[in-house]
């Protein structure tokens, strides 16, 4: 792998942990974030009693905010609320030349990329898909807890 092009891996994860960072800037203060519901702007309207399943949602729509790329927008660029999770076009392009060449789709995510529940876990814990190799960038290199991906894949279950 060349130096820009790890230079570029390298700025777009930055990119992402700064944005996961502010995103945790916002729960500062609360009690217990993960365990509070969460009403983000296109979140599924209904709420589970099931404790992982609402932790998978707050990890979808607040943590990772996997909704902003796996979600079509509509005219205006508002996220199509009516479709959340079902796969959007990459509302940006590569800022570094040379770089690995990034997606233009975000794949739907309503069924988990048909993944097992084992594969999935496997997968945000890695970084590595059933086919052993990663996504393209835009996607961040996530290491999830067992924990957290399980709780994922359960919210993904319930859409």
């Amino acid at each position: 792998m060349g130096s820009k092009m790890r230079i570029g891996t390298t700025a777009a994860a930055a990119i992402v942990a700064l944005a996961l960072v502010a995103g945790g800037d916002r729960a500062a203060g609360q009690e217990a974030a993960a365990d509070l519901p969460v009403a983000s702007p296109g979140a599924a309207a209904t709420t589970s009693t099931d404790p992982t399943v609402e932790r998978g949602r707050y990890l979808v729509h607040e943590a990772a905010l996997c909704v902003q790329c796996h979600s079509p927008r509509d005219r205006r660029g508002e996220l199509d609320t009516s479709r959340l999770l079902t796969g959007g076009a990459i509302p940006f392009k590569s800022p570094w030349t040379g770089a690995r060449r990034w997606a233009f789709q975000a794949p739907n995510l309503r069924n988990a990329l048909g993944y097992t529940e084992e594969e999935w876990v496997r997968f945000l814990g890695t970084g590595v898909r059933r086919s052993g190799d990663t996504p393209r960038p835009p996607m961040p290199p996530y290491r999830l807890s067992e924990q957290d991906a399980r709780a994922i894949y359960e919210y993904l279950k319930s859409l």
